[in-house]
């Protein structure tokens, strides 16, 4: 899957909404406080700047599961 997305250069749409939740994982596993304030700050600010709006919404659906506890989610 990953030589498709490269070739038609979509891979955007999966690599960058991959590494957001990979992000808030870490930081709610093993941030502190003020590591959560300041990534909570960074992923707001980098969620935006998803092009597409429907990966951009199944990134947000996907960070909210993450804060309810599930863990290893991807696209």
């Amino acid at each position: 899957r990953f030589i498709e997305l490269a070739k038609s250069g979509q891979i955007h749409n999966v690599c960058q909404p991959n590494s957001l939740l990979t992000f808030q994982e870490y930081l709610l596993d093993y941030g502190d406080e003020e590591a959560r304030e300041l990534g909570a700050a960074a992923l707001r600010e980098n969620l935006e700047r998803i092009p597409r709006e429907s990966t951009r919404r199944l990134t947000l659906d996907r960070l909210e599961r993450l804060e309810a506890g599930e863990r290893d989610l991807y696209f």
